[in-house]
C-alpha cells in the first residue's frame, strides 16, 4: 500500500496474532441460522483510515468473532435471529490523503490546511510523526460514490424481499462515510422508505461530531489520532472508553496510535463497551416492524 507509516508492517502482523487468539472458545455455528424461518439481521463492518482491503477483512472478521463469542449471552429473542456479516468498504490511499479527506469532510478544510494543521501537532503528540509521514498528496472530496453504494447495501437489506434489519459497526473515518450513507438510506425515494429505526450505528473510533440515528460510538483516551484531530477540531465526540492496562503498548507503541480496530475489539474495557453497545443496538432494530 502506497503512502504506509512505518512500523505498519509490525501492526498488521500483531493483528493476524490477535484475530487468530480469541477470548473465548472457537464460536459455534448459529443455531438460528438452520432455520430458514428464523429472521435475519445484517451487521457490517465499515472501514477506516490506511486500511487495505486484506486488512479490512481481518478486522471484519474479528468484529464476527467477538460477536458469536458474546452471542450465547444475549438475551432469547436475539439469540433467535441468524446474524449475517458484510463488508461495506471504503477505498484507502494511504494516511496522508485519507487524513486530509477526513478534514475536509468534517469541517470543508483543503488538504493543504489540514496536513500543515497535522504537522504541527506532531511536534505536541508522540507518534503523530512517524503515523502521518510521507508527501503531501492532493486528497479528493467525500467519495460519493462509495457513500451511494454503502446506502445502496443497507437500503437492498431493509426493504423487500430481503426485509432485514441493520447494524453498522465502523472504524475512523468509517463513521463519516456511515453517517453520510445513513441519510440515503433511510430517505424517501422513489420506492418506499424503510421503516424508521431499522438501521443503528455502533461506532469506533469516531472522527465525526455525531452519530446519526441516535447511534452508539466508543473512542479510546489512548486514541492518539482522535486525539489529535479533537485538537484540530475540538467539536470530535469525546472519549469514553480504553484499552486498559495491556502489554502489547509497550512492545509496539506505534500500534497505530492506539487507533487499531483489531486493538479496540481485542482489549477490555473498548472490548466489552463495544459488544454492549451492538447488543443495545440490536434490541433497538428487534422492537421495529420491518416490512409490515
Amino acid at each position: 500500500m502506497k503512502g504506509a507509516p512505518l512500523g505498519y508492517g509490525l501492526c498488521a502482523a500483531l493483528a493476524m496474532i490477535l484475530a487468530s487468539t480469541p477470548a473465548g472458545a472457537q464460536s459455534a455455528p448459529q443455531p438460528a441460522c438452520q432455520d430458514a424461518n428464523s429472521p435475519r439481521t445484517a451487521i457490517y463492518y465499515v472501514n477506516g483510515v490506511t486500511t487495505t482491503l486484506d486488512e479490512a477483512r481481518l478486522n471484519g472478521g474479528k468484529l464476527e468473532l467477538e460477536f458469536l463469542n458474546r452471542l450465547p449471552a444475549l438475551p432469547p429473542p436475539l439469540q433467535s435471529t441468524c446474524y449475517l456479516f458484510f463488508l461495506n468498504y471504503n477505498p484507502t490511499s494511504g494516511s496522508v490523503k485519507d487524513f486530509t479527506e477526513a478534514g475536509q469532510q468534517r469541517l470543508g478544510l483543503n488538504p493543504s490546511d489540514m496536513w500543515r494543521s497535522l504537522e504541527t501537532l506532531a511536534v505536541f503528540v508522540p507518534g503523530m510523526v512517524t503515523l502521518l509521514q510521507g508527501p503531501m498528496t492532493s486528497a479528493n472530496q467525500i467519495d460519493q460514490a462509495s457513500v451511494q453504494r454503502h446506502a445502496a447495501a443497507y437500503r437492498t437489506q431493509m426493504t423487500p424481499p430481503l426485509c432485514r434489519r441493520v447494524v453498522v459497526v465502523p472504524h475512523s473515518q468509517g463513521n463519516l462515510y456511515t453517517n453520510e450513507a445513513y441519510d440515503a438510506a433511510v430517505a424517501p425515494s422513489p420506492l418506499p422508505a424503510p421503516a424508521p429505526g431499522t438501521l443503528k450505528i455502533a461506532g469506533v473510533a469516531t472522527p465525526g461530531t455525531l452519530v446519526k440515528g441516535n447511534g452508539r460510538y466508543r473512542t479510546s483516551s489512548g486514541d492518539l489520532l482522535i486525539g489529535a484531530i479533537d485538537l484540530i477540531l475540538p467539536p470530535t465526540l469525546d472519549a469514553n472508553t480504553d484499552w486498559g492496562p495491556n502489554p502489547i503498548l509497550s512492545f509496539a507503541p506505534l500500534y497505530s496510535g492506539g487507533h487499531s480496530y483489531m486493538g479496540y475489539l481485542s482489549f477490555d474495557p473498548s472490548r466489552n463497551d463495544i459488544l454492549n453497545d451492538i447488543q443495545a443496538s440490536l434490541v433497538e432494530v428487534h422492537a421495529v416492524a420491518i416490512c409490515p
